[in-house]
């Protein structure tokens, strides 16, 4: 967690929270110094997940100590709400920018169009000359989705099983792990390995609530 706040400009996580904008590591090639007007971003989502099923939000049960910790630090929107609380609409919208009264996606519809797309985050971000990245579950059907991206990987639990088992299938060296620590490892990778001379834009998607 400490390496990630190290690294990033701006953190956008689900369930209301956001971090403090820091500096961002990208080097203006012409000038040698750190680029502050363009600061590395992060994205952080996770899948049906509650606002209240956190422990910052008052909830006495569950335990989600690094959410805590961001909450804590950064800044938590109480009053925040989603206007269509459906996975891949709402998906959509944080793609797009648009209501789903506009991009009109949801589950059992043809994928999202091209002419919405092309103003999505991350093709804009990808073509101002960051350098981007998606680890996790996007959860939308979209044809050139790996254009989006510079590094594009993406996994959904598997349904296969129906319990915990779903969630044990991918490997990081000999070990399988759980996809929340594959997830993980691979947006530290992302960081460490993004060049230097240039922003980057990170999303990453947690298919396990917590």
């Amino acid at each position: 967690m400490s390496y990630l706040k190290q690294s990033l400009g701006i953190i956008f996580p689900v369930l209301n929270i956001a971090l403090p904008l820091l500096p961002a590591s990208a080097i203006n090639p012409q000038s040698g110094k750190a680029d502050k007007t363009r600061p590395n971003i992060i994205f952080i989502l996770t899948d049906d997940h509650r606002p209240g099923a956190m422990g910052y939000a008052g909830n006495t049960i569950i335990q989600t100590p690094e959410m805590d910790k961001l909450a804590r630090e950064g800044v938590y929107f109480r009053n925040a709400f989603c206007t269509t609380p459906i996975s891949s609409a709402s998906r959509a919208s944080i793609l797009t920018g648009l209501y789903e009264r506009s991009h009109k996606y949801t589950f059992q519809t043809g994928p999202v169009r091209e002419e919405y797309m092309r103003n999505s985050y991350p093709r804009l971000l990808k073509e101002s000359g960051y350098y981007t990245g998606f680890y996790g579950k996007l959860g939308i059907k979209y044809d050139k989705k790996e254009l989006l991206f510079n590094v594009f990987e993406d996994y959904d639990r598997s349904g296969k099983y129906t319990d915990r088992r779903g969630y044990f299938y991918k490997t990081i060296g000999k070990d399988t792990v759980h996809l929340t620590r594959y997830t993980g490892e691979k947006a530290v990778s992302f960081i460490r390995n993004a060049p230097a001379d240039k922003p980057f834009c990170l999303s990453i998607s947690f298919s396990a609530p917590s």
